[in-house]
């Protein structure tokens, strides 16, 4: 019990003991200051619960706002979060993320982006109660009656602002308020921070993998650029198909080292009779890979992406969906692509034909459901072999 309950007991008490005393001297006086002690202490002890009320409430919200932003892996989607629960914690008439770079209007055409900039450049919150109190350096239309924006910021770098345009309930933004949204905005700007150091690593990452997988292509014939050609298909089969963000990482790693194997093979003059056949280099792949920790659908998918749908393939014999989605969506990407880009010259096949050719495989070495996702994405593949021909790539 703190020092204000205790004094605000004793007084209470201390009525009571005197209203007993003197209740044959002054009986209406005493009654009437017990009725006043107790009105105001039942006052006191009411404010006090609805303030802590309100108190656990917003700090369930910011929890529970922190609890969605855990696990988020793109920028747009820790955004929309942050956009929901700004609009809870003050009902506004326009709530908005504008994120750096962004330029955005609302409904009645006000250009937002003239607000975004000012804040940015000063880095400063802009608080706007009235026309009185807008800074002489902006210009806002008469009908934004109140505005608050709010920095993204995570050390010296802003990711956009928090906006929010003419607050519905009667005075100004308070206190409280402005810091439970500044919160949201320094959780929001950490995890933007987080997300694009991690975007630039597996971009590092990835461009090592990729000049890895060029060194053991231009040993082939023919073979330069087929790897990664099978990854942005996969790609797009990956996306019509399904596949969530894990999914489709998995996918695309998967399809870039697909034939990481043939490094093994060509280490082995007597591969042949080992018995390492085309089936051999998937093995071999997924054997490279055995000590890399968890990138076990990786190694499936290099694995299996020999594996025939009805279950004459290698290295197993798996048959329809036995066989790992992943491994699935390759194997119909390399064969695209084998069809259209490693046959010779003379023997290619145009996009059409090969889709064609395809098809006749559907059920029997290809999964159908991936053939039907090819057909449907076989315009966008023939539209990057036109770039490729016009000097432009992809």
């Amino acid at each position: 019990m703190d020092t204000k309950h205790i004094v605000l007991t004793g007084f209470i008490v201390t009525a009571l003991v005197t209203a007993v005393v003197l209740v044959d001297v002054l009986p209406v006086l005493v009654i009437a200051f017990i009725i006043l002690l107790a009105g105001l202490g039942f006052t006191y002890y009411a404010g006090l619960s609805r303030n802590r009320i309100e108190y656990i409430g917003e700090q369930r919200l910011l929890l529970e706002f922190n609890k969605h932003l855990s696990g988020i892996q793109e920028r747009s989607e820790v955004e929309l979060i942050t956009n929901k629960y700004a609009s809870r914690i003050v009902s506004c008439e326009k709530t908005m993320i504008l994120g750096a770079g962004d330029v955005s209007t609302i409904e009645d055409g006000f250009d937002v982006n003239s607000i975004k900039k000012w804040v940015e450049e000063k880095k400063a919150e802009l608080l706007i109660v009235d026309h009185n109190s807008c800074p002489p350096d902006l210009s806002v239309p008469a009908h934004i009656q109140s505005l608050l924006a709010i920095p993204i910021l995570s050390r010296s770098d802003i990711y956009g602002i928090i906006l929010l345009l003419n607050k519905k309930d009667p005075g100004s933004f308070t206190a409280r308020q402005r810091e439970m949204l500044q919160h949201l905005a320094a959780e929001t700007a950490e995890i933007i921070s987080q997300l694009l150091d991690y975007k630039k690593q597996q971009a590092y990452q990835l461009d090592l993998l990729k000049a890895m997988v060029k060194a053991i292509e231009e040993r082939e014939m023919g073979f330069a650029g087929h790897s990664e050609r099978v990854a942005e298909i996969t790609r797009l089969l990956g996306g019509k198909l399904g596949l969530d963000a894990a999914e489709m990482q998995d996918l695309y790693y998967s399809a870039l080292l697909h034939d990481i194997g043939k490094l093994r093979l060509d280490c082995n003059d007597n591969s042949e009779a080992n018995g390492l056949n085309l089936e051999g280099h998937a093995s071999q792949g997924a054997y490279i890979l055995q000590e890399v920790p968890g990138i076990e659908r990786v190694r499936e998918g290099i694995l299996y992406h020999h594996e025939r749908y009805d279950g004459k393939g290698g290295p197993q014999g798996l048959a329809a969906t036995d066989i790992p989605f992943a491994a699935r969506i390759i194997a119909v990407a390399d064969i695209y692509d084998a069809l259209t880009r490693l046959c010779a010259e003379e023997e290619r096949l145009s996009h059409k034909e090969s889709l064609r050719a395809i098809k006749k495989c559907s059920g029997s070495i290809l999964d159908p459901l991936v053939v039907v996702a090819l057909e449907e994405v076989e315009d966008i593949i023939a539209g990057w072999d036109q770039c490729v021909t016009r000097g432009r790539g992809y």
